[in-house]
């Protein structure tokens, strides 16, 4: 099963992370602003993403826990995947392939050996998915992703 998922604007969450000099109450206005953009974004991908995501890691959404994901979205922290926290920014594409690869992060979680195995399975997983949505060509890798899923190739 795909999961589901919302957006949440949590200010208290939100005001904890931020690191930044600027106001506050400026900060949690702009949050608010460019995440519902975003959410615009969000709704006209989501589906594809999360089927893609699926298709080229080869982990099924069905292994993880949750039929739910809370997105939380906050400026001028890195986003990370445990919770689900996206970083703003001023440009969609940039903010999407960011969702993507937590997203992507949430799905393989387990079986890499090396920080530096899972970062290039996660970049691939994302490129192919940015692909998919027309938004990035994929570079030439020795992995194939549209012939064999990550888990395939983990496996050897």
């Amino acid at each position: 099963m795909i999961p589901t998922a919302d957006f949440m604007y949590n200010y208290d969450y939100a005001k904890r992370l931020y690191k930044g000099d600027g106001d506050f109450e400026d900060i949690w206005r702009r949050i608010v602003g460019l995440g519902a953009d975003f959410e615009k974004i969000y709704e006209e991908y989501i589906g594809r993403i999360l089927k893609s995501i699926e298709k080229y890691s080869g982990y099924s959404w069905e292994s993880q826990a949750e039929e739910f994901l809370q997105i939380y979205v906050v400026d001028s922290a890195p986003s990370f995947a445990h919770p689900l926290t996206l970083s703003i920014s001023d440009d969609p594409v940039a903010m999407l392939e960011d969702f993507i690869y937590q997203l992507a992060n949430r799905n393989m979680y387990f079986g890499f050996k090396t920080d530096e195995l899972k970062k290039k399975c996660l970049k691939l997983v994302v490129d192919y998915v940015m692909q998919d949505l027309d938004l990035k060509k994929v570079a030439k890798s020795d992995w194939d992703l549209y012939h064999k899923t990550i888990k395939q190739y983990l496996r050897k």
